[in-house]
């Protein structure tokens, strides 16, 4: 067997195979775009707050994944008299990312925060169900006022920063 790069003359064959294998979850049409095309898997999708819309004060990134029902926070900022926070001044923008995702119908708004000032900095994970148990805020603002907003611990990007330094999985589900 040979390995191949996806390309316009193959994925067809492979659409075909996604569904006859798999047809509870992808049938043709579906394996077809995902394959097709990037923004039936991912796209990005933001918004910013400001005075006008050429000076933004805030703003918040996004990814959106349909095919997981899902929008992922991937930056966020809001600028503070020249300082960077990322806390309750987001707040409406958290919401209009919320909003978005509710009126898609997705289930999940995912966010992945930093391990700095959090148990699990600097060390390593171990079993990450027991880092996960054990995992508290050393009075970190950004981390408690997204548990706050409703977020939960999910998981790790263990050493996703540098070694020890962690990406720990927030998840506010969005189904209730």
């Amino acid at each position: 067997m040979e390995i191949y790069q996806f390309s316009d003359e193959n994925i067809l064959a492979v659409a075909t195979r996604m569904s006859t294998i798999k047809p509870d979850f992808w049938n043709y049409q579906g394996a077809l775009n995902q394959l097709s095309d990037i923004r039936n898997s991912a796209v990005n999708v933001g918004w910013l707050i400001g005075e006008t819309e050429h000076s933004p004060k805030g703003w918040i990134l996004c990814h959106d994944y349909p095919s997981y029902s899902c929008l992922s926070i991937e930056c966020l900022g809001f600028d503070d008299n020249g300082n960077f926070v990322a806390e309750c001044q987001m707040e409406p923008l958290l919401n209009k990312a919320e909003e978005y995702a509710r009126d898609n119908g997705y289930r999940i708004l995912r966010y992945v925060i930093s391990s700095t000032d959090i148990s699990c900095h600097g060390q390593s994970l171990g079993d990450y169900w027991e880092a996960l148990r054990d995992l508290t805020s050393n009075n970190r603002e950004h981390f408690d006022y997204f548990i706050q907003y409703g977020f939960k611990p999910a998981g790790f990007l263990p050493n996703c920063y540098a070694v020890g330094y962690h990406g720990i999985i927030m998840i506010k589900e969005l189904v209730y």
